[in-house]
């Protein structure tokens, strides 16, 4: 047998159905608040992304701007030292690792070719900077540069098509890093002369600043290691009235490239000539009399009154052979001319030798210590 509801129920039954209705509509429309975080504890984000390498995420990359240019350097290593320095980007997509503020940015992933190739190692590299620019500091006795960013790409190619370097640069210095190639067959993957010359330029703009391209150049080319032999024996045979004051200028970055190549070997010679007549406290004095030379007179001729190229011929002469310019030095230049100690200044050498019939370059082992001959030189 049925039974029959009353009519009061079936309305108060049809009045909260309604109720009910009218709530879901609501809330979608005005969907309530979230409740506030508890004091002093940000609300935790749906997703944490990881930063694993410059630039990107464990999700999607983010929308970033276009990276800025590069700052342009004319053709050669290192920025104008007139100029300010600044904080460099890590390029995307490199992995970073820091040791006693030298910042060393990589590509990671890049496999060795050859045999004998090795990766770079960006730890050992970031100690290396490290020890480098203590090197510098001694050698300049300037404070060691505290913070330093070492960009190093994985193939010359690279390195050129992100810098915009010169075809005869394996490095530059860019007013906020220094960066490189790597080199596969080198212990580290890195070449080492290439960061030392680097490293100066870096040292020397954040501790000295404004300075003559000589004294810049110079001290970089002769912090890296091997000298420009091959100019400096054409110096020597045709000795002729160059103007040192010339080399005054910030940055050769004017100079087209075989007056630059002049200039660079000029600014060693000039070095050399520091080094002969006072060693490396010589160097020293250079850099500190930075702050007295501008008043009227370029470093050069503060340092050195009345001193021109023909006397820092002669003693580059007495350097490398023993003999100042003139008549038994001509007489050495005419024939073959074998080096030694190549790769440091301290340590080179030379010594005019005959001719041979069978061949223009050779090592002579007749006498001590052996030495690279070039009849082309």
């Amino acid at each position: 047998m049925s039974r029959v509801r009353p009519l009061g129920a079936v309305v108060v039954v049809g009045l909260v159905g309604v109720c009910v209705f009218l709530w879901q509509l609501l809330a979608e429309v005005h969907p309530p608040p979230h409740p506030p975080a508890a004091e002093g504890i940000a609300p935790r984000p749906a997703v944490a992304a990881s930063v694993t390498t410059s630039g990107t995420t464990s999700g999607q990359p983010p929308e970033l701007p276009p990276p800025p240019e590069p700052p342009e350097l004319r053709g050669h290593d290192t920025v104008d030292p007139c100029s300010a320095p600044f904080e460099p980007a890590i390029p995307f997509g490199f992995a970073t690792v820091t040791a006693d503020g030298v910042t060393v940015a990589w590509q990671p992933g890049v496999a060795a070719q050859g045999p004998y190739d090795v990766a770079l190692q960006p730890t050992a590299t970031a100690h290396l900077v490290t020890g480098l620019l203590a090197e510098a500091s001694a050698l300049t006795g300037t404070p060691r540069r505290e913070r330093l960013t070492a960009v190093v790409y994985p193939s010359r190619a690279a390195f050129r098509a992100a810098t915009h370097a010169p075809a005869w640069a394996d490095g530059v210095y860019d007013g906020g890093a220094v960066r490189v190639a790597a080199l596969p067959t080198a212990e580290l993957g890195v070449e080492i002369s290439s960061l030392r010359h680097e490293l100066i330029h870096a040292q020397l703009h954040t501790t000295v600043g404004c300075m003559p391209a000589w004294l810049n150049e110079g001290l970089a080319m002769y912090f890296a290691g091997a000298p420009p032999i091959r100019t400096w024996l054409r110096m020597l045979r045709n000795p002729d009235a160059f103007d040192l004051g010339t080399l005054e200028v910030p940055t050769y970055a004017a100079l087209v490239d075989e007056r630059a190549e002049r200039a660079y070997a000029e600014s060693l010679a000039m070095i050399a000539f520091i080094v002969e007549r006072s060693g490396e406290a010589g160097l020293r004095a250079a850099v500190q009399s930075l702050r007295t030379a501008a008043r009227g007179r370029g470093v050069w001729e503060t340092l050195y009154p009345g001193t021109g190229h023909r006397v820092v011929l002669d003693v580059l002469a007495r350097k490398l052979f023993g003999v100042p310019v003139g008549g038994d030095l001509d007489a050495m230049l005419r024939g073959a001319v074998c080096c030694h100690g190549l790769r440091a200044i301290a340590e080179i050498g030379c010594r005019g030798v005959p001719p041979r019939a069978d061949r223009t370059r050779w090592i002579d082992q007749s006498s001590s210590p052996r030495a690279a001959c070039d009849a082309t030189w």
